[in-house]
């Protein structure tokens, strides 16, 4: 079978999921990247959770509801290739962060107990006399929330070192290395930019880090259910992702992995009930923390975002991450060279093995671009200076071309 042909078999193969999917039927859709679409599943999982909370009241919990997150851990941890009892639960990667940026804190003031505890973890022994790890590095491609976390804790002393990029697309692993240093704790960065679509070389930055005593988490939510991973293999410290776009689960339901080591090192001071070992007690003069993932949980999960993520969950299971990785990497391919040949200017890694789910066209007017084409039925998204499609398994050849084309008519029809 030729690699065409192999190609077109996939594609059809994929395309038999699109009844799942009623938004397909009313809209060419091209923005998973910003939210994957609902499926079926997905509301069908939120209707048995709002009828076994009219049935069942507060029962629900035990008989259902706990299990549903144990279930949701698992299905979590299958997909960065690790066990769910290494997960923790959160309601967004905002709420992630805190919690983990909580147990540095003390490492920024210089607390020796973790910093030796977290150089043990790191196989790495910090000098005496070293200065205070007070820095945290990132780049001008990440998320805000990966700044942002870092930047209300320079009260604290926290400084943030932002790297910016050479070429708009991606950040060098030179460029890291010329910015941490023994006062950095942390490299704080994306596995793929949200911006561009670059997929970073983890394993290559994690050795950097741990060469110079810092640790790394990635922010995956543009890989989760996208790039197939095992987080452990990548080398970080830290993953943070969730379930509203390429796992089709809808907003409310984040998760925070940390390598174990490092989360046997680290005590969160930002917690809640979710997180102690003895949670159904209600002891509130005493705190031991779970032995595992749900050490940096917080308070009570949203269970009805849970459900809908569970849905998501169960269709990226079924289909498998490798095969929609490699279907939307061939349709984000078609987008670029019928971008090209239409005069537009693409804004996007070429090569498939280092681009993930999205692609830049650049235009002057980004936002007004987005609206005309979803006055046709079009969706697609505004980015800084971009208009940002993403393509997923469900889409068609056609679907891409037809978007493209609708830019390029309102790019020659001009303001």
């Amino acid at each position: 079978m030729t690699a065409d042909v192999a190609e077109s078999v996939r594609g059809r193969d994929l395309l038999a999921y699109r009844d799942e999917f009623p938004l397909l039927s009313n809209a060419t859709y091209l923005n998973t990247c910003s939210l994957g679409a609902l499926p079926r599943r997905g509301r069908a999982k939120l209707h048995e959770f709002l009828d076994q909370w009219e049935r069942l009241g507060a029962s629900a919990w035990y008989g259902h509801w706990m299990a549903e997150l144990g279930a949701l851990r698992e299905d979590f941890g299958w997909v960065i290739g690790r066990p769910g009892s290494e997960i923790a639960l959160a309601p967004n990667v905002s709420v992630a962060l805190a919690s983990f940026a909580s147990a540095l804190d003390p490492l920024h003031r210089g607390d020796e107990a973790t910093t030796r505890a977290l150089g043990e973890a790191l196989d790495w022994r910090p000098s005496r006399g070293a200065p205070s790890r007070t820095r945290v590095v990132t780049t001008a491609l990440d998320f805000p929330t990966l700044g942002h976390q870092w930047l209300a804790r320079s009260p604290l002393g926290v400084e943030l070192v932002v790297i910016p990029s050479p070429d708009g697309l991606t950040v060098p692993l030179d460029s890291f290395a010329s910015a941490i240093d023994e006062r950095t704790a942390l490299v704080a960065t994306g596995h793929v930019y949200f911006t561009t679509g670059a997929v970073q070389d983890l394993p290559g930055l994690a050795r950097l880090c741990h060469e110079r005593g810092a640790l790394l988490l990635a922010d995956a939510y543009q890989a989760t259910g996208l790039i197939p991973t095992n987080a452990a293999a990548l080398g970080v410290d830290a993953y943070v992702s969730g379930s509203l776009k390429w796992l089709f689960g809808g907003p409310g339901t984040a998760f925070l992995w940390l390598r174990p080591a490092v989360r046997q090192a680290l005590v969160p001071t930002t917690t809640g009930w979710f997180s102690g070992s003895r949670q159904f007690e209600f002891d509130v003069a005493s705190l031991e923390f779970a032995d595992d993932g749900r050490k940096f949980e917080m308070g009570t999960p949203a269970v009805p975002s849970a459900f809908l993520a569970r849905g998501g969950m169960s269709l990226v299971r079924e289909i498998g991450v490798e095969a929609m990785h490699a279907r939307t990497v061939e349709l984000g391919a078609s987008a670029i060279r019928l971008a090209d040949a239409a005069g537009l200017e693409v804004r996007a890694v070429r090569d498939d093995a280092q681009r993930a789910g999205m692609l830049g066209i650049r235009s002057a007017t980004p936002r007004a671009v987005v609206a005309e084409l979803a006055a046709q039925g079009i969706i697609v998204d505004a980015r800084p200076d971009i208009v940002r499609l993403s393509p997923a398994f469900y889409n068609t050849e056609s679907e891409v071309a037809d978007a493209v084309e609708a830019i390029a008519r309102v790019a020659r029809a001009g303001p």
